[in-house]
């Protein structure tokens, strides 16, 4: 009873927020891309996981958009973003997203994301650390740490339970099963073969950039590593990696809260991301 109605309640503050991003489809160097956006202030880029959140105006959304300008497109090959044959690697990634900035005036920003989008995020700030202001990096892969392998996703697609267990602390929870549902419909499981079809394509013989934990020190902009203290598929050993290698980054660890904090620990995910840009 109690988790019927926090997924209640959880639907109706996403009904109610729905209104508050106005999605568009801009076109970035031949690439149909779709980009929701809201809130006023200072420009705040969020790239999203595999999952493909920033599809919908999520409230954690309308959290960070009581303070910034929220800037959150969808990547190529995700949902109705275009762009899959030009992306091969992360690296294709990047150069689309620093194009995507150049296209929509963004000379510096606000940057970071979650998962998939965290390693993005940081092979941005790697290149063109002029362009971040802040950086955020929640539960990312990118880097490599010996003898802590990453969970394997790919391996687990198709068994939703065993799903939940890899993605959240309590994976009984009203959240996991409300982010993973036991019969998704049938466009959300076309964005998930999308999604899962770009991901093997990045990440499949190599779950990690070789070159990056070397390049991490050319991040100039104060930077915050969070993850959840329970991450079984990016353990919190990735990012005190990325820790070593960025000069005076910061690490905050979220208890009892798996991969998607954004999700499962929402209040603290924004509160700790917002005062971070905002200071």
């Amino acid at each position: 009873m109690f988790n019927f109605l926090q997924k209640l309640y959880y639907g109706a503050r996403v009904y109610l927020n729905k209104g508050g991003g106005q999605s568009e489809t801009v076109e970035i160097a031949g690439k149909s891309t779709v980009i929701i956006s809201g809130g006023e202030g200072e420009p705040f880029v969020y790239l999203h996981s595999a999952l493909g959140e920033s599809m919908m105006w999520f409230p954690f959304f309308a959290g960070f958009a009581n303070k910034f300008r929220v800037i959150a497109p969808t990547h190529p090959g995700f949902g109705k973003s275009g762009g899959f044959d030009d992306v091969a690697d992360i690296e294709d990634m990047a150069f689309h997203y620093i194009e995507m900035f150049d296209a929509l005036g963004l000379e510096q920003i606000h940057l970071g994301g979650v998962s998939l989008g965290g390693w993005i995020a940081a092979e941005i700030a790697v290149r063109w650390p002029e362009r971040v202001k802040k950086l955020w990096i929640a539960d990312a892969p990118g880097v490599w740490v010996d003898g802590t392998p990453l969970g394997d996703l790919f391996r687990l697609m198709q068994n939703r339970e065993k799903l939940r267990e890899l993605l959240f602390f309590d994976p009984h929870g009203a959240m996991a099963s409300l982010v993973i549902k036991d019969q998704p419909d049938e466009q959300m499981m076309l964005y998930a073969y999308q999604a899962m079809t770009v991901l093997a394509r990045m990440v499949w013989q190599r779950p990690y950039d070789p070159k990056l934990a070397r390049r991490l020190h050319r991040i100039a902009c104060p930077t915050l590593l969070l993850w959840g203290d329970h991450d079984k598929l990016v353990p919190p050993a990735y990012g005190e990696e990325y820790k070593k290698h960025i000069r005076g980054a910061e690490m905050r660890l979220i208890k009892d809260c798996g991969h998607l904090p954004m999700f499962e620990a929402e209040s603290e995910f924004v509160e700790a991301i917002s005062a971070f840009c905002s200071a």
